[in-house]
């Protein structure tokens, strides 16, 4: 293999996988890079490939490949040419990888539980316009593969781990913001909603929101940083605005270095909602179809 392309990793699985067996397919971290899941950075700086063969025999014993066994026919797709776990197959057995790098909790939730969650959250995700599934899942799928697989090692932190899990989640720093203010008191938010007028007409779609009180959460990546992605951010701001609502914008440094400020932001806003004790208001109900609400303008 080239050298420059020792650290690509499609690159390097497509050699590998010219030297395995029949029905064996790259599989838990390995896969979920190859999907693009949202691994932590240092699950992506592993160097180790997984590989899981058909049946009971372990493939491929070399220093680098980590091999497991116990694969079956309708458990194997391909991606980028290169045989891999189902997403389901996937989600499986990362329950058993330890995902986070040390850390200490944010919020009291673990490091470990948090990344799992990301990753239940990302193969739930559905495309924005058609809320079609991306990796063709939904819940009642996960729910089917945890039922299968009583006792098995990560049973327990995938139960978990689909019980705090969403739909129509967009990136993994919504999934951490949602996990740290429920753990932080604040009740279970509505996801991905779309806020509309009387007449139907869109307004806006909040990352995450309390429509009882009118507050949403809009977290702000990269791609928002553009002159004109700021615009339309400002004027979809702007009408939720009049319909009453408040928004709480969050930047990475919000949720990550800064989350007890953001605690007091968000409790700020409950209050001046007429809130004072968000815990009153009872934890939203996941839904299985992307939640609609119709705003009354002031």
């Amino acid at each position: 293999m080239d050298a420059d392309l020792a650290d690509d990793l499609v690159a390097v699985c497509r050699a590998v996988a010219l030297l395995l067996p029949g029905g064996a397919a790259f599989s838990h971290l390995t896969a979920a890079r190859l999907w693009k899941l949202p691994v932590s950075a240092a699950a992506e700086q592993r160097q180790e490939l997984h590989v899981t063969g058909a049946g009971a025999d372990r493939v491929l014993r070399t220093p680098r490949v980590v091999a497991h066994r116990g694969l079956g026919a309708a458990e194997v797709t391909s991606t980028k040419g290169v045989p891999v776990t189902s997403p389901g197959r996937t989600w499986r057995d990362l329950g058993a990888v330890d995902l986070a790098a040390d850390g200490h909790p944010v919020a009291g939730v673990e490091p470990d539980h948090e990344e799992l969650v990301v990753l239940t959250d990302a193969l739930l995700s559905c495309h924005p316009l058609t809320d079609l599934p991306r990796y063709g899942l939904r819940p009642r799928d996960l729910v089917s593969i945890v039922r299968s697989i009583p006792g098995e090692r990560g049973v327990g932190r995938l139960r978990r781990a689909l019980a705090e899990a969403s739909t129509f989640v967009d990136s993994s720093m919504e999934t951490r913001t949602r996990l740290r203010a429920i753990a932080s008191g604040f009740p279970r938010p509505v996801v991905g909603a779309d806020l509309v007028g009387p007449d139907g007409a869109w307004i806006a779609r909040p990352d995450l929101c309390w429509p009882q009180v009118r507050v949403a959460i809009e977290y702000d990546g990269a791609s928002h940083v553009s002159r004109s992605r700021l615009g339309s951010d400002t004027a979809r701001r702007e009408a939720m605005e009049r319909y009453g609502w408040r928004s709480v914008v969050l930047y990475a440094t919000d949720v990550g270095a800064r989350w007890w400020v953001t605690c007091e932001r968000l409790r700020e806003a409950f209050a001046l909602q007429g809130c004072p004790d968000p815990a009153r208001i009872p934890p939203a109900i996941r839904a299985l179809e992307r939640p609609r609400i119709v705003g009354v303008p002031l």
